[in-house]
């Protein structure tokens, strides 16, 4: 039960850090008009697959430090 909790936790705030980082790079300058809506949708899907890889880092380097 606490190591799915856990887990939920760190991808949860792996995922809020990467849209943090994202939000340092001016992609308006890369932008189209009437494109916005589509630039959130590729945000968001960014900013999950950062963040899922940032915390299966952690999370696998979490359990090396165990063995």
């Amino acid at each position: 039960m606490i190591y799915r909790t856990v887990n939920i936790l760190v991808y949860i705030i792996s995922v809020l850090l990467a849209m943090y980082g994202l939000q340092a790079f001016d992609f308006e300058r890369f932008l189209r008009k009437g494109r916005i809506s589509q630039f959130y949708v590729f945000y968001v899907v960014a900013s999950v697959a950062l963040g899922y890889l940032f915390a299966q880092f952690i999370l696998n380097f979490g359990a090396l430090s165990f063995y």
